[in-house]
């Protein structure tokens, strides 16, 4: 079945995060993804060379022989992707990815500004091998701005978008993270859109297009509706927690077990009687004190207080099913072990297996979406460290065994790291 992307290729030098979920959302519709790390700078999210037993993300917490192929967050960011490594500082290394920038369309990387313009490959000298060449530069502030030169991650990028300054529970316990540094699958969300849009415009016109996408910049954009309200009010949001500015009651609710929790919200005064129906607490819905949304606000904590008492007694699934089916929007608190034992995620194939040589099988995040003309599966595991070096170098770029042999002899290229 063909792929919707499969005859495009990204040249991917994006590390950690934000870069490579973007080229994960490419490389799931088919986009030959060519992932590029060097043998002394592997992509962090490999982990250390050398892990103590016990630490990082690997399969039954044991890092083995190659620590650097077993990591998973690396292994489930890079599937269907091919892997190579290449030394850019090394002049054979320039000349190798001068020939993949040639025969490829996109250009990625996320280093800090500057760091590909000092290895010798501006934007400018870029065109030059490829004309028509789409380049995205994704450092943490853009490229212009006072901040242009400041280093960053996603983990920083809640606190300066100002989504940590509202997500607390009360302003003596300061702000909190939301967990999952929201500016990197942002961030790198939006770099699949917008390669997609200059794809688009340089099939129209031929041209290049230099993408300056910055991850500050990304977060802010999902924060419109807070800096209208302190344009027209002049004031800061407050730490809502799980409660929400209008709508009550909202929140989470103890359930049976240990640190079970399920999440119910009302957004009408019809949920709000069929709440109080669901729940066997049908004088509350007559009581003029919970009347509409305005009033259940200024007396929630008693509404949470008895929610709760309803709820703790009770299984998440089966309040979930209950209160859905009164059309009250409620779902349960899910764990890792839920959602791996999920029908609904299971009937879907959220879960994927993934057949890895350094891991063996194991269920990982699949893809988010299904299309009806193509296939929407992991195709095939990511990539051991230098995977794909003889595919990539002998058969798509033409290099002689010979040449190859000495990439490795060199230090340009091979498949253990640096320190191993």
């Amino acid at each position: 079945m063909t792929l919707a992307l499969e005859d495009i290729r990204v040249v991917d030098l994006s590390r950690i995060w934000a870069g490579p979920y973007g080229t994960k959302l490419l490389a799931d519709m088919g986009a030959e993804i060519v992932k590029i790390e060097a043998l002394d700078r592997l992509d962090p999210h490999r982990g250390a060379v050398r892990p103590q037993a016990g630490t990082g993300n690997y399969p039954d917490g044991e890092p083995g022989d190659d620590p650097w192929n077993r990591n998973g967050w690396f292994n489930s960011l890079h599937q269907n992707k091919y892997g190579i490594t290449l030394d850019l500082s090394h002049p054979q290394g320039k000349d190798v990815f001068r020939e993949l920038i040639a025969m490829s369309d996109v250009v990625i990387e996320n280093f800090r500004r500057g760091v590909l313009d000092k290895l010798g490959f501006t934007y400018e000298e870029l065109k030059k091998i490829r004309p028509d060449i789409v380049v995205v530069s994704m450092p943490a502030f853009g490229n212009t701005g006072v901040w242009k030169d400041y280093i960053q991650y996603g983990i920083g990028q809640e606190q300066l978008a100002g989504v940590d300054s509202m997500g607390g529970y009360s302003v003596a316990e300061g702000p909190i993270k939301s967990g999952i540094n929201h500016g990197d699958p942002i961030t790198g969300s939006h770099a699949a859109g917008a390669i997609l849009a200059a794809l688009m415009y340089r099939r129209r016109t031929g041209k290049s297009v230099l993408i300056d996408l910055s991850q500050l910049d990304s977060s802010i954009s999902l924060m419109g509706e807070h800096l209208l309200d302190f344009q027209m009010r002049g004031q800061n949001p407050t730490t809502t927690g799980n409660q929400h500015d209008s709508f009550a009651p909202q929140g989470v609710f103890p359930c049976l077990g240990e640190d079970e929790w399920v999440a119910i919200s009302v957004t009408s005064d019809s949920e709000w009687l069929n709440l109080t129906k669901a729940i066997g607490f049908s004088d509350l819905g007559e009581d003029i004190k919970y009347a509409d949304s305005s009033l259940r606000k200024q007396n929630e904590s008693e509404l949470l207080s008895l929610i709760g008492e309803w709820t703790k007694t009770r299984d998440k699934f089966d309040i979930t099913s209950t209160l859905q089916s009164s059309g009250i929007p409620c779902a349960p608190v899910m764990t890792n072990e839920d959602i791996y034992d999920d029908p609904h995620y299971q009937s879907r194939s959220l879960m994927e297996i993934s057949d890895h040589p350094s891991t063996d099988i194991q269920l990982l995040p699949g893809v988010g979406w299904k299309m009806s003309k193509t296939t929407s599966e992991i195709r095939w595991h990511a990539p051991m460290l230098g995977q794909h070096n003889e595919f990539i170098f002998g058969e798509l770029v033409g290099l002689s065994s010979d040449f190859i042999a000495n990439l490795i002899d060199e230090g340009v290229s091979g498949t253990e790291p640096v320190g191993a």
